[in-house]
């Protein structure tokens, strides 16, 4: 019974933190095993409302004294919900429970009809739909039955010490390495256990969520960092040399400005681009706890395109560009609020539910009875303009990358360009490096996908899909020659959510130079007039959170975080979605921008 007392402890207490910090660093060690008591708590949480109503329509408060509210769900919870049952032994709790036993089916039964679902399978795939992000336990069941890890991952700032050093230290001096990431995971105890995938990721492991380093000295110090895996990529690919000088595009909040940093090292150069002030001062206290101040000089209130000839960043090889995006790809933790947890009450009526929503529901169902043909005409309307509205917001989207892109080409002395998104969409993705490809000033320079046994991530398995490649003027060897060339990661591939990278390298010419006559045409993007990216309307929102230091979790990818506002001259009438013509059509636009000889957008 110490499970569901332990629970109710919890439960009743003031939440200060997270529940995961709550079960997996307490105060006083609990009797039950933390996995199991982490899953009873949450599954009720899921539950609550449904149990709620089951317990209150049963009146078994009112019979059975020494049942508290908490107790009879956290209990009902599992009779109900779990093959096992109640996991306990016998006792006055679990027997004031079994005594009523009819008597809750019944009323779980009537409550699960009332949601329209005819079997209790139904009613939980219901529910676990609902809360389809990623669990705090760090393991989650996809909708196809699939099981995928997210881990906390860890990058070591090279700048400040190495990996070996890092895993010697007393933080993880007791981890052991693993060979599989699920060797993490499944413990009634969670271990001590790093997972490396050195040939992918170096400077990089990953380890159970539940581990606290936030308090350490090496994270306060800046000697580790926390960044998903999957942000880690593009620095990783773009594989700027020792020394070299870099320009990362869009800089906040930092993790991969500071990765560019290690990798460049102190004879290096990063500019780093960022124009939200707020998000710069950000990105500013990020570089300074990295010990990269002598490294990167930050651009604050800097338009990237507005780089042009005579700014130091212009003289750049190596850019990098993680622009704003839909961040599709994201995977939001799940950060349980027990204090609005929905407790029954003892002096319910017994055997149905109240009679104000015994109305509302009746009334539900008449409208339903009356009209089913308007309603179901409404439904599909509002479908149609979502889709519509998203299409519309992915192709703004697109639009603003392709002009970072295509700017970022123009830089004379470019020689490796990485684009990378946080969105699982072809939109932002396949179809943004087609037209890309196909854009004058792409073909004038010689800019072309990097082949895929070329790159630092040729190892990893997941490519770019060719099937989205049909608009990229070449023949199908090239289309797939591209698609290898792209990286994508799934949100199951346990590297800390959806991803695409992709590298764009320029080929020389028969002397050894760089392709395109840039010592005669610089073709650079002028500041930004407001006419190319009118109706793009992208403005860049920081979580609303307070930085609490190197966190891909709490600060990851902020830039993602997005509104697309567009330009209708008739406001209250929704714009059509472009067709693949109009899509040319932007193409042509940016194409014509990019004319030998001519400065800044015409």
């Amino acid at each position: 019974m110490s499970l569901y007392l332990e629970a109710a402890t919890i439960l009743e207490s003031p939440q200060t933190t997270s529940l995961k910090a709550i079960i997996y660093n307490p105060s006083k060690p609990f009797k039950s095993p933390q996995p199991k008591l982490y899953a009873l708590i949450v599954e009720t949480l899921k539950f609550q409302d449904i149990l709620k109503e089951v317990v209150e329509n049963a009146g078994i408060l009112k019979l059975e004294r020494k049942l508290t509210p908490l107790l009879s769900i956290l209990l009902t919870h599992d009779l109900l919900l779990t093959k096992s049952g109640i996991a306990t032994s016998s006792g006055p709790l679990k027997d004031a429970i079994l005594r009523h036993k009819a008597r809750l089916n019944a009323e779980f039964t009537r409550a699960r009809l009332r949601r329209g679902h005819r079997d209790v399978k139904s009613l939980v795939e219901a529910v676990n739909a609902e809360y389809s992000r990623e669990s705090e336990d760090g393991v989650t069941k996809t909708a196809n039955g699939l099981t995928t890890f997210n881990p906390r991952w860890i990058r070591v700032n090279t700048l400040k010490m190495t990996l070996e050093e890092s895993l010697s230290s007393p933080m993880f001096s007791a981890f052991e390495e693993v060979s599989g990431m699920s060797d993490m995971f499944f413990f009634d105890i969670v271990r001590k256990y790093y997972y490396p995938k050195a040939e992918l990721l170096p400077n990089i492991f990953a380890i159970h969520p539940s581990h606290d380093v936030t308090s350490s000295e090496l994270y306060k110090s800046g000697k580790i960092i926390l960044q998903s895996a999957s942000s880690c990529l593009p620095a990783i690919m773009l594989d700027p040399p020792m020394g070299s000088t870099v320009v990362d595009g869009c800089a906040a909040p930092g993790n991969k400005t500071t990765h560019l940093a290690a990798l460049v090292g102190d004879s290096g150069k990063v500019f780093a681009v960022e124009r939200d002030r707020r998000r710069a001062d950000i990105l500013e206290k990020m570089i300074a706890k990295a010990g990269a101040e002598n490294i990167v000089t930050t651009l604050k209130a800097t338009d990237f395109t507005t780089i042009t000839e005579g700014h130091p960043a212009w003289q750049a090889s190596y850019l990098l560009l993680d622009p704003s995006c839909s961040g599709s790809g994201i995977l939001q933790r799940v950060d349980w609020d027990i204090s609005k947890l929905n407790l029954p009450i003892s002096d319910a009526r017994s055997g149905q539910p109240s009679r104000r929503k015994r109305k509302r529901d009746e009334a539900s169902q008449q409208d339903s009875l009356a009209q089913p043909e308007d309603q179901e005409s409404q439904q599909a309307a509002e479908e149609v303009e979502d889709g519509d509205a998203s299409k519309e917001r992915l192709q703004s989207l697109s639009d603003f990358q392709v002009a970072i892109i295509l700017h970022a080409f123009s830089f004379p002395r470019a020689k490796r360009v990485t684009y990378s998104t946080c969105s699982i969409h072809a939109e932002e993705n396949e179809h943004v490096v087609a037209r890309v490809l196909n854009s004058e000033i792409a073909k004038e320079r010689g800019w072309e996908v990097q082949s895929r046994k070329d790159n630092p991530l040729s190892t990893w398995h997941r490519r770019g899909l060719v099937s989205e490649l049909s608009n990229l003027e070449a023949g199908s060897e090239e289309r797939q020659r591209v698609a290898d060339g792209c990286v994508r990661v799934n949100r199951t591939d346990s590297l800390g959510g959806g991803f695409f990278v992709v590298c764009f390298v320029r080929q020389f010419d028969d002397g050894g130079q760089l392709g395109g006559d840039y010592g005669k045409s610089d073709m650079a993007l002028a500041q930004n007039d407001g006419s190319r990216f009118q109706g793009i309307g992208v403005s860049i929102e920081a979580e609303d959170q307070e930085w609490n230091g190197f966190s891909d979790e709490e600060t990851k990818e902020a830039g993602c975080a997005i509104d697309a506002v567009d330009d209708d001259p008739q406001p209250g009438k929704r714009k059509k979605q472009k067709s693949t013509k109009g899509q040319q059509a932007g193409s042509d636009r940016i194409n014509r921008r990019f004319q030998k000889n001519r400065k800044g957008w015409s």
